[in-house]
């Protein structure tokens, strides 16, 4: 004789129960979400956000069906609750003892699209410093480490700056500056340090105000300094220097120091909010300043260490 088990499939009457209240849900849902009125559409968000998780399979319902309004609205509000959670893992990494930037950064790449396949843009760095490393061994007495990196990535790979559209967050992501191989000094700065340290090579970034660029120690212990900004080119300690003259800024050695990868991190943070608020991006503005809040402290404590 059959007998019922715990793992029996719920009475057919319950099931179709559950399922039209499930129907009627999506139907009133989809349709407050579609309605004109900016009073509904605001109170039916503040309901879905408060529901939080709960909220997820009915949100990921609504993205697949029924009018444009409310699958537009369900995707935001989707997107929103992602960032939230993308947020609190920035200000834990934030708190650990040490933070590694290459984690943080593509952890932050989240922030712009929660379910992100990082993987190809790791594969990417990968591959950029095995052939760093093959020219490296093919020219073991290569005068300059420096220069190769530079070429490799700046003149032949075209990694260079966006002047045009310099506070664009597209800059500020390190996965998407991978692809459009265009960003901010601090996040091509990163990419490069990424590869430099697969390949072996010592390297650090020097955050001048406004401006990272890179230091690679070669093998007979001198120092390069490179800006990725333009494309890997060169730099002299008067070039700094004539840089701070031009912008009217003292000079301060602990600009000229190696910077920590939680400094980084930090820098990186308030590149992206200054980004999403000149956008008027308010929601995204709050994360950060969470996240900023949280790593703040931290990065004092190095400095003052």
């Amino acid at each position: 004789m059959l007998q019922h088990s715990p793992t029996d499939s719920a009475p057919p009457g319950r099931s179709s129960s559950e399922r039209a209240r499930r129907e009627r849900e999506l139907a009133t849902f989809g349709s407050l979400l579609a309605d004109s009125s900016p009073l509904v559409q605001r109170e039916v968000r503040r309901e879905l956000e408060r529901r939080g998780k709960q909220a997820a399979p009915l949100l990921t319902a609504l993205t697949r069906g029924g009018e444009v309004r409310a699958r537009t609205a369900a995707r935001a509000i989707l997107l929103g609750h992602g960032r939230a959670q993308v947020a609190r893992r920035l200000a834990t990494l934030a708190l650990a003892p040490t933070v590694d930037l290459e984690r943080g950064l593509l952890l932050l790449s989240r922030f712009e699209e929660p379910e992100l396949d990082v993987r190809p843009y790791v594969l990417a760095m990968d591959a950029m410093a095995a052939e760093v490393l093959k020219r490296l061994e093919a020219l073991p007495g290569l005068p300059s480490r420096a220069a190769l990196l530079g070429s490799y990535l700046g003149r032949e790979l075209g990694y260079r700056g966006d002047a045009q559209d310099y506070h664009h967050p597209d800059n500020v992501y390190l996965h998407r500056a991978i692809v459009r191989k265009r960003g901010l000094p601090l996040t091509l700065s990163a990419l490069y340090l990424f590869v430099a340290r697969r390949a072996g090579l010592r390297a650090a970034p020097v955050a001048l105000p406004g401006h990272v660029i890179l230091r690679i120690y070669e093998a007979d212990g001198r120092a390069t300094l490179l800006d990725p900004f333009h494309a890997g080119a060169a730099l002299s300690d008067r070039d700094c220097l004539q840089y701070l003259a031009v912008h009217k800024l003292p000079f301060e050695p602990r600009w000229f120091v190696d910077a920590t990868d939680r400094a980084l991190l930090e820098r990186h943070i308030g590149n992206l909010h200054h980004s999403y608020r000149g956008r008027g991006l308010e929601r995204e503005v709050r994360l950060l300043e969470c996240v900023a809040r949280a790593i703040a402290p931290r990065t004092q404590g190095e400095e003052r260490a």
